[in-house]
């Protein structure tokens, strides 16, 4: 099992700060030890850096879209892209949440919440994702350590598998917990030089109850599975449903 309490094992994963992230973003966190926030790296164009999907009441997708400035270029950082509320995206978002799931079982125990956090004007985006992930981390009761990567990489971790790596080497870990679409971009031989098992997460979306529409959708965002069932889905993470 990937567990930080098994086997005398110390796990890091790492990972952008992305906008209110799926189920799988959260199971990498709970099966880890310490968690980085990687937020001093490029911010991608239309990823899940600044986008994620709901459930419609119409029972098909909807896509969230966070506006953000391109003042500085195209070559910006999380910490560093500024978010542009002009367009008044928040208060769109936050009516499309209400519109959808204001018929599920616990939309009222976490929408007011939700609903503070983005009507506050953040001035990056890291610090608007990290807040919504540690507000989704205190729900779920989920008491992994969370680090935020500019805090302690002032420049010398280097890149790509070396950073990775490094961040490992800091925290003392001796197991880095990568997602499995990175096999192809991991240097495994590298890992294994440094002492440090290379595991890769093993989350597959499980189905549960979800308002408008029979048919189940996977891969939304977190958000879908709180309105749903409520403090119910960290067993979502846990696979003891």
């Amino acid at each position: 099992m990937i567990n930080g309490q098994l086997d005398n094992k110390k796990i890091v994963a790492i990972h952008q700060p992305n906008f209110i992230p799926w189920l799988g973003f959260f199971y990498k966190i709970y099966k880890s030890d310490i968690f980085v926030l990687l937020d001093n790296v490029q911010f991608p164009k239309e990823s899940a850096a600044a986008r994620n999907f709901i459930k419609g009441k119409n029972g098909s997708k909807v896509l969230l879209s966070v506006s953000v400035k391109k003042s500085e270029g195209a070559f910006q950082n999380y910490n560093e892209i500024e978010l542009d509320y002009s367009s008044k995206w928040n208060i769109k978002h936050l009516n499309q949440i209400k519109d959808a799931y204001i018929k599920s079982p616990y939309f009222n125990q976490y929408f007011p919440e939700f609903e503070t956090i983005l009507k506050t004007q953040f001035s990056n985006l890291a610090e608007l994702n990290i807040t919504i992930i540690k507000w989704v981390l205190k729900h779920l009761e989920i008491n992994t350590k969370i680090e935020v990567a500019s805090q302690f990489d002032k420049g010398n971790f280097g890149v790509k598998n070396n950073r990775n790596l490094n961040i490992c080497l800091h925290f003392g870990a001796n197991s880095y917990l990568s997602g499995s679409g990175a096999k192809q971009y991991n240097d495994e031989s590298l890992y294994k030089e440094n002492k440090v098992e290379l595991l890769y997460s093993d989350y597959n979306p499980v189905t549960y109850p979800q308002v408008n529409g029979q048919e189940f959708l996977s891969n939304l965002s977190v958000l879908d599975a709180l309105f749903n069932c409520g403090p119910k889905a960290i067993v979502l993470l846990k696979r003891e449903n």
